[in-house]
């Protein structure tokens, strides 16, 4: 991590707060200060433009309003990453490119599209009996609404369906946040909720995850930073395959009962292939528990339903927010879901293949087990495997047809282990063949 230096020349004649922090965060645009870099101490800023402590403090908390910069408390105050565009998000980086190929691609995070619920003996019932004529019709069918309420444990007014986990994450964030804002998220994580966060101007406060789940310690020290929101995934995490335990649950329901954060997000992206019990801090801490469940790895991505549990009150405002765009969740696919919700064929189905990838993960965990460092991953799609290189994995991987995702990716900062991320979702008999390149690099 480097220091920032900045001079007097840097900033107009004017040197109010407001001021001075458009000139840092215009050089920060201008690509002349890097991520992570250090800002100068706040008498020393002071100093050097000949202003008050406070107007310099001040500067910077405009900064963290805006996401520019984030406060590390005795470490200082650092450049936060900005986003770059849509075409530089993570989202877009995390496997290879369109014109690289693979006979095994296994860095993408999907199901496996040959175990994956066939629904289409449904689609006919469901679009017969949609009843969706007009643009005012109810964000749930009464179908799908029954099932999930018992799912989740909610009422009506405390329930929507959205189009898949993010789109849930970005409404709920909208929502709950205000751009400056501190938000908790596990690191190592999914890449594209860094993207988000940086979309809506948030400031990721990253605590650290164990194989029983997320740190306390860490997250006592993230608590410091007196964070808005925090979100988590309680199953199955994404990239390290890790499902919090009993304890570590009610240790962090412990830490937050008393904590400034006033929104809890539980990312429950895996759904019903998840080999653990679902769990939930509903009702043991204070602040509001919003939980988003997928459907996209058991029933299919193409349905693109998540459902949204959280208070009346912010599921109204995400319901008539969403109306000045897509509206609702199309009808014909919510009454597919719930056919299938009630269907006992179907319900075996996505038994079977929770079954199979948990088989097919624990293959590769189990063949990776007197390797030097631990391999926590335990359930849902993915293995987060350390290795010693990461660059030397993923080359000696490719050479033999086999694309495994960058570790690097799910990081915020460069991590001390390198990892990759192995999509075992469809891995079968390969496993053979990858060994002897992973035992290298172990």
């Amino acid at each position: 991590m480097m220091d920032l230096e900045l001079k007097r020349g840097d900033f107009g004649g004017s040197l109010g707060a407001r001021e001075i922090a458009n000139s840092i965060e215009e050089l920060i645009k201008s690509h002349r200060v890097a991520f992570n870099s250090k800002l100068p101490a706040i008498r020393d800023l002071a100093r050097t433009l000949g202003v008050s402590p406070t107007t310099a403090a001040s500067a910077y908390r405009e900064l963290e309003r805006r996401g520019v910069a984030k406060g590390q408390g005795r470490a200082g105050t650092l450049v936060a990453r900005r986003s770059v565009g849509l075409g530089g998000a993570r989202v877009f980086h995390m496997g290879p490119a369109e014109s690289e190929s693979a006979a095994n691609d296994y860095s993408t995070g999907y199901p496996d599209p040959r175990v994956l619920l066939d629904y289409s003996r449904f689609a006919e019932v469901a679009a017969s009996g949609a009843s969706a004529r007009t643009f005012l019709n109810r964000a749930v069918c009464e179908e799908l609404a029954e099932p999930l309420k018992v799912l989740l444990g909610v009422g009506d007014d405390e329930l929507t369906v959205v189009n898949g986990s993010l789109d849930a994450l970005d409404r709920v964030l909208a929502q709950v946040c205000v751009p400056g804002d501190r938000v908790v998220v596990e690191e190592p994580n999914f890449p594209p909720i860094f993207d988000l966060l940086e979309v809506h101007r948030l400031i990721a406060t990253p605590v650290r995850s164990d194989a029983d789940g997320i740190v306390p310690q860490s997250l006592v020290q993230a608590l410091q930073m007196r964070p808005r929101a925090m979100i988590m995934q309680p199953r199955a995490q994404n990239p390290t395959g890790v499902s919090m335990s009993g304890t570590r649950f009610d240790e962090l329901a412990a830490l937050l009962f008393d904590s400034d954060i006033t929104t809890l997000i539980e990312d429950d992206h895996s759904g019903d292939v998840s080999m653990s019990p679902r769990r939930s801090l509903r009702g043991s801490i204070r602040a509001d528990v919003v939980t988003i469940f997928g459907f996209s790895k058991s029933h299919g991505p193409d349905l693109r339903i998540s459902a949204i549990a959280a208070p009346p009150q912010l599921i109204s405002r995400i319901v008539a927010r969403r109306r000045l765009g897509p509206s609702w969740t199309s009808e014909i696919l919510q009454r597919i879901l719930a056919l299938t919700l009630k269907d006992p064929r179907a319900q075996d189905e996505v038994e079977r293949a929770r079954q199979i990838y948990s088989k097919r993960l624990m293959g590769l965990v189990d063949c990776l087990s007197e390797t030097p460092s631990p391999v926590w991953s335990r359930d849902g799609l993915n293995a987060w495997v350390p290795v010693s290189s990461e660059i030397g994995a993923i080359t000696d991987l490719a050479r033999i047809g086999m694309v495994v995702a960058p570790g690097s990716a799910f990081h915020l900062v460069p991590p001390q282990q390198p990892h990759i991320r192995i999509t075992t979702a469809s891995l079968a008999s390969e496993i053979e063949a990858m060994m002897p390149v992973l035992r290298r690099w172990l």
